[in-house]
């Protein structure tokens, strides 16, 4: 009785997935073997589009391999005229790696990307270097970006597959799964500001 119960279950349950993948309207999509990578379904999966904010995925691993979350990174010049959203990070200021990869994770700060490719690598463009060596090594191989943040360029993209691939190996880091998991985090700007 209970292999029957078992049996239906797997049959409404495979019935009812595929209803919903039906149902998807994204251009792309995928649902990948967390164990073996084997795609399970796709909808082109293989398709080149902007990676946005999910670059900030790599940044964040590719600065955790070369500096320490106590670190201190000053804010440059072309850091703080990054476009970004709140809070605003001015020239000058100085923050913690693990700050820094906060704003970055929870608040999409693209200056705070920048700043930490700028502490890692001296530039965004040698970082961008790293970053892109970083994809090809996880298995990431239709992946390409040509800043830090994510902002939009010529020439940059992923799919929804490498973003799979980019996403497990961005959980192994304790940092990056703390930061996006974490909820809200009060923060106090390291130096006063003038209102």
């Amino acid at each position: 009785m209970l292999k029957r119960i078992v049996f239906a279950f797997f049959i409404l349950l495979t019935y009812t997935v595929t209803v919903a993948y039906a149902d998807i309207d994204a251009p792309s999509a995928v649902v990948v073997d967390a164990q073996t990578g084997k795609i399970l379904y796709g909808k082109n999966p293989h398709l080149k589009l902007p990676p946005a904010s999910t670059t900030k995925l790599v940044t964040v691993m590719v600065a955790l391999e070369k500096l320490e979350p106590e670190q201190k990174v000053v804010i440059s010049k072309k850091s703080a005229k990054t476009p970004s959203v709140s809070p605003k990070l001015i020239e000058g200021e100085v923050y913690k790696v693990r700050d820094l990869i906060y704003l970055a994770l929870m608040r999409s700060v693209n200056s705070a990307a920048v700043a930490l490719a700028e502490a890692t690598s001296g530039s965004e463009q040698n970082f961008v270097k790293l970053m892109n060596e970083k994809v090809q090594k996880i298995g990431a191989k239709d992946t390409k970006f040509i800043n830090a943040s994510g902002l939009p360029g010529k020439g940059q993209y992923t799919t929804v597959y490498d973003l799979t691939r980019i996403m497990s190996n961005a959980l192994v880091y304790p940092l990056i799964k703390d930061a996006i998991n974490t909820r809200c985090l009060l923060y106090t700007s390291p130096s006063p500001r003038d209102s």
